[in-house]
């Protein structure tokens, strides 16, 4: 038993759960004014989610424990998160990593910007394909966020996950501090006689370790582009996080509250995430033993009830959108390189540690549901014949944030038997106190991991951004002033014509052009503006267009280092 406990919400926390409110009901009352028929105004979606969040700073901050150490750590994590992700992209703050998804949900985001709706129209899956069906969550805070800051969803998609990616080290750095916080004597826990110490230095060290597996961390938005699964991840780590707090004291309504808001704004962005928090607080609420059959069924239904209902709002007449968990994907299979041996090492401990401590559980069990929920989904891929399941392999993208915390509280509980017992030899009545000894030290070790860790993440090399300002500018304004249809690339990367051909112009998605890889290959491009008789238009890059095609051509609009050129002589504009 654990005795002499401090539940109650931190300033930190309280600050965390304000920023994923707001940013949640930004989804939340977007989405349900398209659905019962309004315009997705950008003014009054901003007014409504700056004043569910004032209220629910205005509910929390009452009953909060504000420590100015505390708070500055958290905002420091969030802050430098964020220098780092804006130095990643700087100046432009584009999306820097490329894939046919980036084009795909960058189609989904310019619908929203120039219909100020969802998709609603059958016919418009000739043009978007799976996006119609898609969970709109990152796609609306995008759109809208565009439009606050006087621009559009496509220079707003970056700033959002960044803003996301930091949020979301912020939580993972709550997280370990409650889970960590061990002020109490314990006989549970095999920690006795431990005293009050900073738990920061953890915290910390679970914000470091993500960096590790950087495929799935920094590679699922620098490299691939999964910008819906990336925003979705911030509002299940807040799920995580309010289980944990809601754990600790299960009378409290509010982690609840935020919980079910976290809920419904991650079943909105990307779905998938939505399964293991559901299940870990199925489980929490079934074996807790203070509670009464009454209330395990009320936790239950404020936690979950409001997920399911919006969940089954979505869902009706999106039958096909649950295709996609079946599919399949020619990706490879993680290799435990992707993981890195540190990694795996400390995670491999942190599990341990989190399935035999109290404070441990509801981690332990979130990774029990990851494990659960992976199985399944590669279950049904395998049952639709798919080679290699896509929705399974998606998993360890957030597996990472529960082993990344199990592998600090790890280290955390070593250090706290050990310095307990280094501080009870050292301890004489005079000053200084002995803990501040071994505090140091292991502010030292966190100092010099960040020091090994960000020099190796700053030297990584990123791959080249496959947009760029200067083609969206050409993009648009031969969508204005040419037939899309009519418009050929000569890009650096198939990837860049991909995207201009379909979120950029606003071409069909289902048609013959784009079925065909020829017409985004660079090679092909340049050969065919080699001969005589293609498409009349083209966008170039200029610095991949050889100049002899370039002075065989007309050049009708300049964009920095993009162009608009037109053919000379003869001419052929197949529309299919």
């Amino acid at each position: 038993m654990i005795v002499d406990r401090e539940p109650r919400l931190t300033g930190a926390e309280v600050l965390g759960a304000t920023a994923v409110s707001w940013l949640a009901s930004v989804v939340v009352f977007a989405y349900f004014a398209d659905w019962i028929g309004l315009t997705i105004a950008a003014r009054p979606v901003l007014a409504a989610s700056i004043a569910a969040g004032a209220a629910m700073f205005l509910w929390l901050r009452g009953g909060a424990v504000w420590r100015p150490g505390g708070i500055a750590a958290f905002t420091g994590v969030v802050g430098v998160m964020l220098v780092w992700l804006a130095w990643l992209a700087w100046p432009e703050l584009l999306p820097p990593g490329g894939g046919s998804d980036l084009a795909h949900h960058l189609q989904l985001v310019d619908y929203i910007d120039r219909h100020r709706q969802l998709v609603h129209d059958p016919t418009v899956e000739w043009y978007l394909g799976e996006m119609v069906h898609y969970t709109p969550g990152a796609h609306l805070l995008s759109s809208l966020a565009g439009r606050w800051i006087g621009s559009d969803g496509f220079h707003a998609v970056y700033p959002v996950v960044a803003v996301t990616v930091a949020i979301k080290a912020g939580f993972v750095f709550l997280i370990v501090e409650r889970m960590a916080g061990l002020k109490a004597r314990t006989t549970t826990d095999g920690l006795a006689g431990l005293k009050a110490r900073t738990t920061t230095p953890f915290g910390i060290l679970a914000v470091l370790l993500l960096f590790l597996p950087r495929a799935f961390f920094v590679g699922s938005f620098a490299r691939y582009s999964y910008i819906a699964q990336v925003v979705s991840e911030l509002f299940a780590v807040a799920m995580w996080w309010a289980l944990v707090a809601w754990d600790e004291r299960p009378t409290r309504l509010e982690p609840l509250i935020v919980f079910a808001i976290a809920g419904v704004a991650t079943f909105l962005t990307w779905p998938i995430w939505i399964g293991p928090p559901l299940v870990a607080l199925a489980l929490l609420a079934i074996t807790r033993r203070d509670l009464t059959a009454s209330g395990k069924l009320s936790a239950l239904a404020l936690g979950a009830l409001p997920i399911l209902v919006v969940a089954a709002v979505h869902t009706a007449g999106r039958a096909g959108w649950a295709r996609i968990v079946g599919v399949g994907t020619d990706t490879p299979l993680p290799t435990w390189n992707d993981f890195t041996w540190w990694f795996i090492a400390l995670s491999a401990a942190g599990m341990v540690a989190v399935s035999r401590v109290r404070r441990g559980r509801v981690t332990a069990l979130l990774l029990f549901a990851c494990a659960v929920q992976a199985a399944a989904l590669y279950g049904i891929a395998k049952a639709n014949g798919a080679a290699v399941p896509y929705m399974a392999i998606k998993m360890a993208y957030f597996a990472i944030y529960p082993l990344a915390v199990a592998g600090a509280f790890a280290v955390a509980l070593a250090w706290q038997f050990f310095a307990a017992r280094v501080e009870s030899r050292l301890s004489f009545p005079v000053k200084p106190d002995p803990r501040l000894g071994t505090q140091a030290v292991a502010w030292m070790l966190i100092l010099v991991l960040a020091i090994v860790i960000g020099t190796a993440t700053l030297r990584a090399r990123m791959p080249k951004p496959v947009v760029s300002e200067s083609l969206y500018l050409a993009g648009e304004w031969a969508r204005a002033h040419l037939d899309p249809a009519c418009v050929d690339y000569i890009v650096a990367h198939d990837n860049t014509a991909y995207w201009l051909h379909l979120s950029v112009l606003g071409n069909r998605r289902m048609s013959d052009r784009t079925a065909d890889d020829r017409t985004f290959i660079p090679r092909d491009g340049i050969v065919r503006w080699i001969n005589q008789g293609g498409l009349p238009y083209a966008i170039a890059d200029l610095g991949t267009i050889p100049r002899d095609v370039l002075e065989s051509t007309d050049e009708i609009a300049r964009f920095g280092s993009a162009v608009v050129i037109k053919r000379r002589g003869e001419t052929n504009c197949d529309r299919r």
